[in-house]
């Protein structure tokens, strides 16, 4: 009995090993060659991963076209040439005592207003002329300092559209008003007053009525020869130096040009008074400037005068008034107002 016991338990052992296949010690069923197999992903995961790379494959194009743009930039810098080279560069602004010497070398047969005009050139400019909208001809004698052209009609200088007298640019002893609302028909006026002009006072007139404020024009228009006897006079009481200060030589007034006018007392009580404070504030509305402003007498050559206004079109007007910092218009031209001696 105990032999056939021990048969048995061998026999049992033979099967189990034949069943299992005799595999090695430590090797899990079902396994293929005794390794483990693949680990599955979800599909979670599957589209993550996806997701990834069309970001890094974006991303690498995105860097690609940037690099690319750079590189075209930069070849389009080194090409580029500076813009001088295709440019005429104008002269550099010579000092004015410079410009002085060289008008003293130039034949005295040259017109003295166009000496003045070019001893005024910020910019060399070569002369042309053209005939204009007018029908006159316009000879271009130089810029300002600032760029604005000068030009010369019949005698008379314009910067950039605008009459200018002052003590650089005369007008001709003959001129008279071109746009006249009266005819000129005798030396003194205040009815032969450029038409535009006559307009806007009328409306600044009445406006200024209707606040209980009483303005009228006390010298209008002035002939060369007035001009000379007012001005001789001044001369022969306070003395040419100081009669330069407030008083214009003949041909050098901006009344003669029919474009200005002078208010009420004609002197500087007027600047405090509220027709006075009225004007300085509210002038430039209907197109005037106050023509020589305070604290502007380097540029214009003259005394402050609160009275004398100049007519020069309400957008230019605005300009000078500067936000109730008035320009003259020497300072915003970029031009001199000195006589020649």
């Amino acid at each position: 009995m105990g032999d056939s016991r021990s048969r048995n338990v061998s026999q049992a052992r033979s099967s189990v090993n034949g069943a299992t296949g005799n595999r090695p010690a430590g090797t899990q069923a079902g396994s293929s060659g005794g390794r483990p197999g693949p680990k599955r992903i979800s599909r979670k995961q599957r589209e993550m991963r996806r997701k990834r790379q069309q970001l890094m494959a974006v991303s690498l194009i995105l860097v690609l076209l940037i690099v690319i743009l750079i590189a075209v930039l930069i070849k389009s810098c080194g090409n580029t040439k500076p813009q001088t080279d295709n440019v005429t560069t104008p002269a550099v602004s010579q000092p004015e005592t410079q410009n002085e010497q060289g008008n003293a070398s130039q034949s005295d047969g040259e017109n003295n207003n166009q000496d003045n005009g070019q001893n005024n050139s910020g910019n060399s400019v070569q002369e042309k002329e053209y005939t204009g909208e007018d029908g006159k001809l316009h000879k271009v004698i130089g810029t300002t300092e600032k760029g604005y052209t000068i030009e010369e009609v019949d005698g008379v200088t314009y910067v950039d559209g605008v009459l200018i007298a002052n003590k650089t640019y005369p007008l001709p002893e003959d001129f008279i008003p071109t746009n006249p609302e009266v005819p000129v028909t005798e030396g003194r006026s205040t009815k032969s007053l450029d038409k535009d002009l006559m307009t806007a006072w009328r409306q600044l007139q009445a406006d200024a009525a209707a606040k209980k404020l009483n303005l009228y024009i006390s010298s209008g228009y002035r002939s060369f020869q007035v001009q000379k006897t007012l001005y001789n006079n001044y001369v022969a009481k306070d003395g040419k130096a100081l009669a330069d200060t407030y008083s214009s030589r003949p041909g050098n007034s901006e009344h003669q040009t029919g474009l200005c006018f002078d208010l009420n007392s004609i002197d500087d009580t007027f600047t405090n008074t509220a027709e006075g404070k009225w004007v300085n504030d509210n002038c430039y509305k209907y197109g005037f400037c106050i023509r020589f402003p305070k604290g502007k007498d380097e540029y214009t050559g003259y005394q402050h005068e609160s009275w004398h206004l100049r007519y020069v079109g309400t957008e230019l007007a605005e300009k000078l008034y500067n936000g109730g910092d008035w320009l003259s218009l020497e300072e915003y031209f970029g031009i001199t107002s000195k006589y020649p001696d």
